[in-house]
């Protein structure tokens, strides 16, 4: 049984995680492919699980080697998509999701067209606003540079082919699941 390779990707704040960790509660066949990144881990994050945490030198001698589907540079920082690991679960038949920018997004578009890609949207830039500052993790100038990323992003997703607002979540991941079936 092979697997489904999904991309999801919204702009910061709209729940990309909640919306991920209800699906692998619902379906045990999600699994979010871990990516690599430069940037050292938040409070709370997890080697391995949240992120492959490397050094600028580690992640460009494995781009080199071939190792990534894609990578690109966010925010100052490096991501990338380890491509063994994402072809190891396609091959085990699970549902294997990228949660990547909108710029990682075209490209895996690109190179994989049996990617099934999903864009995540708030019920309004309002929303999206409240839920960025809600977090309370960063400074004004922070939360600006967010929201005009947020619109840029915005801007690109009709290049999915799926767009869900996550106005409610049962009902996001609900639409996800019919999307991906």
């Amino acid at each position: 049984m092979s697997g489904r390779l999904v991309i999801l990707s919204g702009p910061s704040g709209v729940g990309k995680d909640s919306v991920l960790d209800r699906w692998k509660t619902a379906d045990p066949r999600v699994v979010r492919v871990v990516a690599y990144c430069t940037r050292a881990p938040r409070s709370g994050e997890v080697d391995g699980v949240d992120y492959h945490f490397v050094t600028r030198q580690q992640f460009m001698a494995k781009a080199e080697a071939g190792d990534f589907l894609e990578y690109k540079e966010v925010h100052g920082n490096l991501y990338a998509t380890p491509l063994k690991d994402m072809e190891a679960l396609l091959a085990d038949g699970r549902i294997a999701v990228l949660k990547i920018d909108v710029h990682g997004a075209l490209s895996v578009m690109e190179k994989r067209d049996d990617a099934i890609s999903i864009f995540l949207l708030a019920p309004s830039a309002e929303e999206l606003e409240r839920r960025i500052r809600k977090r309370g993790t960063d400074d004004e100038s922070t939360i600006q540079k967010r929201l005009k990323n947020a619109r840029d992003e915005i801007a690109l997703s009709d290049r999915y082919q799926h767009r869900v607002v996550n106005d409610d979540l049962d009902r996001a991941v609900a639409e996800i699941m019919e999307i991906v079936r």
